[in-house]
């Protein structure tokens, strides 16, 4: 078997074991790097501020496939999971704030206790192999 495609079938191999381990879903590995923002109300300052962050940057979210999932409380807006599934995998309590990056491959490529500024998130997938790739396919 040559090299590329022994590659490729480890690549799907440890994608399908992610999945199965119930790390990633398939609509998320591989296709989008979804952020998760946990917030324990509706009302809490630091969601308000995240929100206002990701909405200033909605295009350069939707530039490097990024989709926005916010948890607050027991309301979830942007994913079929509820808010005690989504706080289970990442390991969020109820009364916890959290901004989680998932990269396309299914890994956690940043979790703050605090807002992140829209910044700081690009620039992180901007220096991503995957993004790098991406970008030359698009050729920009």
């Amino acid at each position: 078997m040559q090299a590329s495609n022994m590659r490729s079938n480890l690549a799907a191999t440890w994608l399908a074991a992610v999945v199965l381990a119930g790390l990633a879903t398939p609509a998320v590995a591989g296709s989008t790097r979804p952020l998760y923002v946990f917030a324990p109300s509706a009302g809490d300052g630091r969601l308000a501020e995240q929100r206002s962050i990701n909405a200033a940057s909605s295009g350069g979210y939707r530039e490097r496939d990024m989709t926005v999932t916010v948890v607050a409380g027991d309301s979830v807006s942007g994913s079929s999971r509820s808010a005690a599934a989504l706080r289970s995998r990442f390991g969020v309590g109820p009364g916890q704030f959290r901004v989680i990056l998932v990269g396309k491959d299914g890994g956690v490529k940043l979790s703050s206790g605090s807002p992140v500024a829209a910044g700081t998130l690009l620039r992180l997938i901007d220096s991503m192999p995957m993004r790098a790739q991406e970008m030359r396919e698009r050729g920009r």
